[in-house]
């Protein structure tokens, strides 16, 4: 997959340029850059700056995101080879993924975490020698007891443009304190030599790292703090409806339906085909018991994106709850289309089984069903 059409999610500071920049390229290959993950999302570029700032917790908490939207995690250098900044070398490889997990003794799950932060001289099949030796010796420090994470932040300290060439011909050992050291004859030294970009401050930048901070204090449930930092940032730009959505989705969190309702139709206003915004709005619909408006919002979502399964769900049950129950089984059977495994899946099957039981006594279902809407 390529940039052109593509719609590209940059997450954490790339080391390359700022994020205004990148989005420059993107827009000349044909791309639209996006702030944050959706199910719209087609590539998720993993940039060098998220290593350093963020907690294991909430690297796996965004690989599970990018995961559930389907998109394309990409590392830094992969993305500049992508826009047409930067190419391979041109070096003769043959190890594939596969080959390269098996023979340095590294774990799949870890070798595809530590791959997207460039810590191999190439960071997609083929691999060659010098990521073989490199994968080695990083398997034997993880072995040694050292968290990946930790790993990925030595290595970007000490080579930030190609990583395998230079480990390749170091020794890493693991002191006694935890830290990565590289032996050179009979000295140990640390992981040093870590570049700083003399770059100008810009208004851009700034929003960046306000936005950062707030997806921080989301990610630690401080929805006071989340919703101040986002609404800064809406304040900032309020043509990115990425900001406004995420500042509908702390007030939600807040129980702030006004203001969730409020901010959600501005990123309708900005985005008219935002399928979660409409999502979010029968959620609230249904709270304030206006389930007329909540079935709009769900068919609208429904029409925006045929391929978003929750909605389907939803406006089952809303049909089902009216006494509906041939259409409430049509949405249930569509959803599973969608979603065939989930827990979810589960309660749609459940519901058709609810149906096919009022068919055959011809009578509505007394008592509790099991069944509640998704979030």
């Amino acid at each position: 997959m390529g940039i052109d059409g593509a719609f590209v999610t940059i997450v954490g500071a790339l080391d390359a340029f700022p994020r205004r920049l990148a989005g420059r390229e993107i827009a000349r290959c044909g791309g639209t850059l996006r702030r944050t993950i959706s199910r719209r999302t087609d590539i998720a570029v993993i940039g060098h700056g998220l290593a350093e700032k963020s907690t294991e917790r909430r690297l796996c908490g965004l690989f599970a995101r990018i995961e559930k939207a389907s998109a394309r995690p990409v590392s830094e250098q992969a993305f500049l080879i992508l826009i047409g900044a930067t190419q391979t070398d041109g070096e003769a490889r043959q190890l594939s993924r596969d080959a390269l997990i098996a023979q340095s003794g590294l774990a799949a799950r870890i070798f595809d975490r530590i791959n997207l932060f460039d810590v191999f001289d190439v960071s997609q099949p083929p691999y060659g020698f010098r990521d073989l030796v490199a994968a080695r010796q990083y398997a034997g420090l993880i072995d040694d007891g050292l968290d990946w994470l930790d790993l990925v932040r030595a290595i970007r300290m000490r080579s930030p443009v190609s990583a395998a060439s230079q480990i390749a011909a170091a020794r890493l050992e693991k002191s006694d304190a935890g830290q990565v050291l590289m032996r050179a004859g009979d000295r140990l030294t640390e992981l040093d030599g870590q570049h700083v970009l003399d770059l100008q401050v810009h208004a851009e930048d700034s929003l960046d790292q306000m936005f950062h901070a707030a997806e921080e204090a989301e990610a630690d449930e401080d929805w006071d703090e989340a919703a101040r930092l986002y609404a800064r940032c809406a304040d900032m730009d309020r043509s990115d409806p990425d900001i406004a959505f995420n500042l509908s989705s702390v007030l939600l969190q807040k129980g702030d339906l006004q203001g969730a309702r409020h901010t959600l139709n501005r990123v309708l206003a900005i985005d008219p085909d935002c399928a979660e915004a409409r999502y979010n709005l029968a959620a609230i619909a249904r709270q304030q018991n206006q389930p007329d408006a909540a079935r709009r919002h769900l068919e609208q979502a429904i029409e925006i994106d045929p391929g978003y399964a929750d909605p389907f769900y939803n406006l089952a049950l809303l049909e089902f709850e009216a006494g509906r129950p041939d259409e409430a089984a049509r949405l249930w059977s569509a959803y599973l289309e969608l979603d065939s495994s989930s827990d979810w899946a589960q309660k749609a099957r459940h519901g058709l089984q609810l149906i096919n039981l009022m068919k055959q006594q011809s009578a509505k279902p007394a008592g509790d069903t099991g069944l509640d809407l998704k979030p």
